[in-house]
Protein backbone atom coordinates (compact mmCIF):
# COMPACT_ATOMS: atom_id res chain seq x y z
CA UNK A 1 0.00 0.00 0.00
CA UNK A 2 1.49 3.59 -0.67
CA UNK A 3 1.97 5.73 1.91
CA UNK A 4 0.12 9.12 1.83
CA UNK A 5 3.41 10.78 2.23
CA UNK A 6 4.55 9.31 -0.99
CA UNK A 7 1.23 10.04 -2.85
CA UNK A 8 2.10 13.80 -2.11
CA UNK A 9 5.06 13.66 -3.68
CA UNK A 10 4.17 11.56 -6.69
CA UNK A 11 1.13 14.00 -7.30
CA UNK A 12 3.48 17.20 -6.92
CA UNK A 13 6.16 16.01 -9.58
CA UNK A 14 3.55 14.82 -11.63
CA UNK A 15 2.10 18.82 -11.50
CA UNK A 16 5.08 20.29 -12.00
CA UNK A 17 6.04 18.41 -15.16
CA UNK A 18 2.77 18.85 -16.63
CA UNK A 19 3.48 22.67 -15.85
CA UNK A 20 6.93 22.75 -17.78
CA UNK A 21 5.10 20.97 -20.75
CA UNK A 22 2.70 23.38 -20.74
CA UNK A 23 5.05 26.23 -20.90
CA UNK A 24 6.72 24.59 -23.43
CA UNK A 25 3.76 24.47 -25.82
CA UNK A 26 2.14 27.69 -24.61
CA UNK A 27 -0.91 25.50 -23.25
CA UNK A 28 -1.18 27.06 -19.61
CA UNK A 29 -5.23 27.61 -20.07
CA UNK A 30 -5.62 23.85 -20.18
CA UNK A 31 -4.01 23.55 -16.46
CA UNK A 32 -6.30 21.71 -13.69
CA UNK A 33 -7.76 24.05 -11.39
CA UNK A 34 -5.10 24.60 -8.71
CA UNK A 35 -4.93 22.34 -5.69
CA UNK A 36 -1.54 22.82 -3.62
CA UNK A 37 0.82 23.09 -6.07
CA UNK A 38 -1.21 21.86 -9.12
CA UNK A 39 1.76 23.53 -11.54
CA UNK A 40 4.85 24.48 -9.08
CA UNK A 41 6.62 26.43 -11.19
CA UNK A 42 4.03 28.69 -13.01
CA UNK A 43 2.19 31.67 -10.83
CA UNK A 44 -1.64 31.42 -10.32
CA UNK A 45 -4.25 34.37 -10.96
CA UNK A 46 -4.44 33.52 -7.15
CA UNK A 47 -1.01 35.06 -6.54
CA UNK A 48 2.68 34.41 -5.85
CA UNK A 49 2.85 33.87 -2.56
CA UNK A 50 -0.20 31.23 -2.65
CA UNK A 51 2.48 29.30 -4.68
CA UNK A 52 5.52 29.89 -2.89
CA UNK A 53 3.53 28.65 0.70
CA UNK A 54 2.83 25.47 -1.37
CA UNK A 55 6.81 25.44 -2.28
CA UNK A 56 7.48 25.92 1.66
CA UNK A 57 5.27 22.86 2.16
CA UNK A 58 6.01 20.16 -0.35
CA UNK A 59 10.11 20.94 0.53
CA UNK A 60 9.33 19.54 4.55
CA UNK A 61 7.34 16.99 2.57
CA UNK A 62 10.82 15.75 -0.03
CA UNK A 63 13.05 17.06 3.19
CA UNK A 64 14.64 14.08 5.57
CA UNK A 65 15.88 15.81 8.93
CA UNK A 66 17.92 13.57 11.54
CA UNK A 67 16.59 10.79 13.48
CA UNK A 68 16.38 13.26 16.59
CA UNK A 69 14.15 15.63 15.08
CA UNK A 70 12.07 13.29 13.21
CA UNK A 71 11.16 11.31 16.60
CA UNK A 72 9.83 14.80 18.29
CA UNK A 73 6.35 13.10 17.52
CA UNK A 74 4.70 14.82 20.98
CA UNK A 75 5.95 18.26 19.19
CA UNK A 76 4.24 20.07 16.44
CA UNK A 77 6.81 20.53 13.52
CA UNK A 78 6.84 24.22 13.42
CA UNK A 79 7.66 26.81 10.37
CA UNK A 80 9.44 29.70 11.11
CA UNK A 81 8.68 32.75 9.20
CA UNK A 82 11.92 35.12 10.15
CA UNK A 83 11.38 38.96 9.81
CA UNK A 84 8.08 40.84 7.68
CA UNK A 85 5.74 37.82 6.19
CA UNK A 86 4.46 38.15 2.79
CA UNK A 87 2.56 34.96 3.11
CA UNK A 88 -0.35 36.94 4.97
CA UNK A 89 -2.86 34.08 5.73
CA UNK A 90 -1.60 31.82 2.97
CA UNK A 91 0.96 29.80 4.83
CA UNK A 92 -1.53 28.67 7.29
CA UNK A 93 -3.92 28.20 4.84
CA UNK A 94 -1.70 25.71 2.69
CA UNK A 95 -0.48 23.62 6.22
CA UNK A 96 -3.95 23.45 7.86
CA UNK A 97 -4.47 20.09 9.22
CA UNK A 98 -1.61 18.72 7.85
CA UNK A 99 1.04 16.45 9.73
CA UNK A 100 4.73 15.38 8.68
CA UNK A 101 5.85 12.17 10.57
CA UNK A 102 2.73 12.78 12.79
CA UNK A 103 3.42 15.98 14.17
CA UNK A 104 1.18 18.56 13.44
CA UNK A 105 2.63 21.15 11.23
CA UNK A 106 1.87 25.02 12.58
CA UNK A 107 3.41 28.21 11.69
CA UNK A 108 5.31 30.64 14.10
CA UNK A 109 6.28 34.67 13.07
CA UNK A 110 9.44 35.59 14.81
CA UNK A 111 10.93 38.95 15.11
CA UNK A 112 13.89 37.99 16.89
CA UNK A 113 17.01 35.69 15.38
CA UNK A 114 17.89 34.11 18.85
CA UNK A 115 14.17 32.25 18.99
CA UNK A 116 14.69 30.64 15.70
CA UNK A 117 17.42 27.36 16.34
CA UNK A 118 15.61 25.64 19.19
CA UNK A 119 11.99 25.76 18.02
CA UNK A 120 12.02 25.64 14.10
CA UNK A 121 13.47 22.88 11.55
CA UNK A 122 12.27 25.03 8.56
CA UNK A 123 12.77 28.65 8.14
CA UNK A 124 11.63 31.40 5.77
CA UNK A 125 13.81 33.98 6.16
CA UNK A 126 11.85 37.53 4.94
CA UNK A 127 13.73 39.87 2.70
CA UNK A 128 13.23 42.05 5.67
CA UNK A 129 16.14 40.49 7.02
CA UNK A 130 18.41 40.47 4.12
CA UNK A 131 20.96 43.02 6.17
CA UNK A 132 20.96 40.54 9.15
CA UNK A 133 21.31 37.28 6.70
CA UNK A 134 25.09 36.61 7.50
CA UNK A 135 24.32 36.83 11.12
CA UNK A 136 21.31 34.75 11.09
CA UNK A 137 23.10 31.87 8.76
CA UNK A 138 26.40 31.64 11.17
CA UNK A 139 23.60 31.06 14.11
CA UNK A 140 21.79 28.67 12.06
CA UNK A 141 24.82 26.63 10.36
CA UNK A 142 25.29 23.33 10.61
CA UNK A 143 22.21 22.71 12.64
CA UNK A 144 19.50 20.80 11.16
CA UNK A 145 17.86 23.67 10.09
CA UNK A 146 15.92 24.13 6.58
CA UNK A 147 16.48 27.68 5.15
CA UNK A 148 14.41 29.06 2.63
CA UNK A 149 14.30 32.53 1.19
CA UNK A 150 13.62 34.95 -1.78
CA UNK A 151 16.41 36.97 -0.94
CA UNK A 152 19.01 37.49 -3.82
CA UNK A 153 21.83 35.07 -3.62
CA UNK A 154 20.56 33.19 -0.96
CA UNK A 155 21.85 29.86 -2.21
CA UNK A 156 25.32 31.34 -2.83
CA UNK A 157 25.38 32.94 0.48
CA UNK A 158 24.77 29.71 2.48
CA UNK A 159 20.75 29.47 2.74
CA UNK A 160 19.49 26.13 1.50
CA UNK A 161 17.10 27.17 -0.84
CA UNK A 162 15.94 29.98 -2.71
CA UNK A 163 13.11 30.93 -4.70
CA UNK A 164 13.07 32.95 -7.64
CA UNK A 165 10.80 34.60 -10.09
CA UNK A 166 11.93 33.63 -13.60
CA UNK A 167 9.07 35.50 -16.22
CA UNK A 168 6.02 33.87 -15.06
CA UNK A 169 7.38 31.08 -13.07
CA UNK A 170 8.75 30.37 -9.80
CA UNK A 171 11.92 28.30 -9.67
CA UNK A 172 14.63 27.40 -6.71
CA UNK A 173 17.95 27.04 -6.13
CA UNK A 174 19.46 24.37 -3.80
CA UNK A 175 22.70 24.70 -1.79
CA UNK A 176 24.05 21.38 -1.53
CA UNK A 177 27.15 22.18 0.40
CA UNK A 178 24.34 23.73 2.98
CA UNK A 179 22.11 20.74 2.87
CA UNK A 180 25.08 18.59 4.08
CA UNK A 181 26.02 20.83 6.82
CA UNK A 182 22.78 21.15 7.99
CA UNK A 183 22.95 16.99 8.17
CA UNK A 184 19.48 17.20 5.78
CA UNK A 185 18.49 14.64 3.50
CA UNK A 186 17.12 16.55 0.11
CA UNK A 187 14.79 13.94 -2.34
CA UNK A 188 16.59 13.36 -5.59
CA UNK A 189 13.76 14.24 -7.99
CA UNK A 190 13.21 17.48 -5.89
CA UNK A 191 17.00 18.36 -6.65
CA UNK A 192 16.29 17.30 -10.55
CA UNK A 193 13.78 20.21 -10.42
CA UNK A 194 16.25 22.71 -8.76
CA UNK A 195 19.01 24.52 -9.84
CA UNK A 196 22.32 23.02 -7.83
CA UNK A 197 24.29 25.38 -6.74
CA UNK A 198 27.42 25.04 -4.19
CA UNK A 199 27.85 28.31 -2.65
CA UNK A 200 29.77 28.58 0.51
CA UNK A 201 31.47 24.95 1.49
Amino acid sequence: MVKPEKRARRRWFGWVAGARIACAIGALAQLAPAFRVHAAQVVPAAGEYELKAAFLFNFIKFTEWPADESNKSDEPFVIGVLGKDPFGGALDKVTEGETIHSRKIVVRRFTRIDDLAASSPIVFISVSEERNLDAILKLLDGQAVLTVSEIASFAERGGIVELKKDGNRIVFEINLSAVKRAGLNMNAQLLKLAKVVRGRS
